[in-house]
């Protein structure tokens, strides 16, 4: 028998061990319980196996009940709420991509629209926070926006793999870009109703 050959084996199993792919979170429950509790196995997979229809679902939920608890019920407020919301997150999460590129990092629209979405979980917390009595609502509901920036940083700093104090730069960035994109948009349109 060969000397090396337990050697190769244990070296073999070292290997395999330590490669593991993320950990598979394959039903959308999963997914959800692991972003609120798990989010460091779960930003990976959903990195690596990302589902935009199931974020689009989260960031719609997440927007219509906080639309609900403004006391916004009527069908085309909801619809309003619902529309806007889904056009926000699509320009939000394009913006991200476009300083990503120009930061020469490479991420694809479907890994960060998954992650934003499923980011947006925390607020759904909001409604219960806000309900609590007066001497912790202010505190609970800080605690809610709180947890609602970290993991938008974080979700966006594991797309973009990055480390999360640099994602700090980024998402402002994208932010004011894209109220500068609004503001001169608004401004176009008022100029080409003045002219006719």
């Amino acid at each position: 028998m060969n000397s090396t050959e337990p050697n190769a084996i244990a070296a073999e199993a070292i290997d395999s061990t330590s490669a593991k792919p993320p950990q598979n979170l394959g039903t959308f429950l999963d997914r959800l319980y692991g972003t609120l509790f798990l989010p460091i196995l779960t930003f990976e997979q959903l990195k690596a196996d990302p589902s935009i229809r199931q974020a689009a679902f989260i960031v719609a939920l997440v927007n219509i009940l906080e639309s609900l608890r403004l006391s916004q019920s009527g069908i085309f407020s909801l619809m309003g709420a619902l529309i806007s919301s889904l056009v926000g997150w699509l320009f939000f999460t394009f913006l991200l991509k476009q300083l990503a590129s120009a930061f020469q990092k490479n991420v694809t629209m479907p890994e960060l629209l998954t992650l934003t979405g499923f980011a947006s979980l925390p607020w759904l917390f909001m409604a219960p926070a806000l309900s609590l009595p007066s001497q912790w609502r202010l505190l609970a509901a800080i605690a809610v926006i709180v947890w609602f920036i970290t993991w938008q940083i974080w979700s966006t700093s594991v797309a973009l793999n990055i480390k999360s104090w640099k994602t700090l730069a980024i998402i402002p960035l994208a932010i004011s870009g894209g109220v500068v994109a609004l503001v001169w948009l608004g401004n176009t349109f008022k100029i080409l109703f003045s002219i006719l």
